[in-house]
């Protein structure tokens, strides 16, 4: 047999698919720990721990690389791409202050790797980036009538020191909470006391952008979420 064709083997077997996936869980737990203070032996322990999960990501991708017939088909993956992209930045080395939460930050993206081993998870990724791309007057939509009742709240509630309404940006953040009905009364109630009529604006705008055009948003991922589940049933 080929080292090409043993490569694939080892590529495709469940065996290797759940080794990388118990790796990728202990790496990220050691990035968690790692927010903890131990003494040197023990974050000597985790730096090793840490060499050899990078050095076997390398092993790995490399495994999937060389385990194509066609080299090019690995590059057009997207999610192929993706591990390597992770898998590469692994090899920045720790420098000093900023560079090192930088560096953290870089080995907790490995727990994304996840997503690319997980079919289930493919699935609804591909799905929602499919639902972006279909839904994106959508989006531009939610900005215009964000920005309308951004400006809007600016002139009518700008004067309420701590109102959440002084600047545009400042009006633009907190119409994103109230879009995601997160505490949004508690936005409205101070206001209210001062503007018995605002509430008009609120409501109209929960009405607006919840209600109607979150909703509209979310009939699209279902929509392209079963048009995908048809297809791989055709597929199949």
């Amino acid at each position: 047999m080929k080292i090409q064709e043993q490569l694939l083997s080892v590529k495709e077997s469940s065996v290797f698919q759940i080794i990388v996936t118990a790796v990728i869980l202990i790496s990220s737990l050691i990035v968690g720990v790692n927010t903890y203070e131990f003494s040197s032996f023990y974050k000597n322990i985790l730096v090793s721990l840490d060499i050899s999960i990078t050095v076997f990501f390398l092993i790995e991708i490399s495994v999937r690389f060389f385990g194509e017939k066609n080299k090019k088909d690995f590059f057009k993956d997207g999610w192929n791409i993706f591990d390597l992209i992770i898998v590469i930045s692994s090899l920045i080395p720790a420098g000093a202050g900023t560079s090192v939460v930088v560096l953290r930050l870089l080995r907790l993206l490995r727990l994304l790797r996840l997503v690319s081993f997980i079919p289930e998870l493919r699935f609804v990724i591909d799905a929602l980036i499919d639902s972006i791309k279909k839904s994106s007057y959508v989006l531009i939509l939610i900005f215009i009538v964000l920005y309308i009742y951004g400006v809007a709240g600016v002139i009518l509630f700008e004067s309420i020191e701590g109102g959440r309404f002084e600047t545009l940006g400042e009006a633009l953040i907190t119409l994103t909470q109230i879009m995601t009905l997160s505490s949004w009364e508690a936005v409205m109630l101070p206001i209210l006391e001062i503007y018995p009529m605002s509430w008009i604006y609120f409501i109209s705008f929960v009405i607006l952008s919840s209600i109607i055009i979150l909703n509209l948003f979310v009939a699209i991922l279902v929509d392209v979420v079963a048009e995908r589940r048809k297809n791989i049933e055709i597929d199949d």
